[in-house]
């Protein structure tokens, strides 16, 4: 099993030198998972709302622990997360194709022609050409700067749980 590392509070990072390596694995992850939940929750709350809702559906978080050559790693943001099992199997993840246009924005672009429905349009204006523009968004950097102290404390708190839980394991 890989160390993995928590830094930024002392007093836990001296607690967990003190630990076993199996220990102290279980006390970070239970911090590192209770820190992905209020992550994932802040930028679920500060993403823009459109008619599907499907942007703020497709965020979650995800924690995968060391196997073999990977190291353990953690993420929270959009179209990531497990699949939801239904009763007909596995429902499709809600998925957001189109997150990095609402974060970056996006300037005037053209089409050449137009497609579809449209095609039998013979002289197209340049307003049914134009694609139209979209402002910057940066709703996921808002959501982790505003979210960091919450997160900070949650961990802090996890791990503390979690902590007490591997000390009263070895006192028995």
């Amino acid at each position: 099993m890989a160390r993995q590392i928590i830094t930024g509070d002392k007093e836990l990072e001296r607690a967990l030198s003190r630990l076993a390596d199996k220990s102290a694995d279980r006390v970070a992850r239970s911090a590192i998972g209770g820190g992905l939940t209020v992550l994932a929750q802040g930028i679920r709350k500060a993403a823009p709302v459109g008619k599907t809702k499907s942007l703020k559906k497709s965020i979650g978080s995800r924690f995968t622990r060391a196997k073999g050559k990977h190291q353990p790693s953690a993420k929270a943001g959009i179209n990531v997360g497990k699949q939801k099992k239904t009763a007909e199997g596995f429902k499709k993840r809600v998925n957001a194709p189109h997150a990095h246009l609402v974060g970056l924005g996006t300037t005037r672009r053209t089409r050449t022609r137009l497609g579809g429905k449209f095609a039998a349009i013979r002289n197209p204006s340049s307003r049914q050409l134009s694609t139209g523009t979209m402002p910057s968004n940066p709703f996921v950097k808002q959501a982790v700067l505003a979210a960091r102290p919450k997160l900070m404390a949650r961990m802090k708190e996890r791990a503390a749980k979690a902590l007490a839980r591997e000390v009263a394991k070895v006192k028995q």
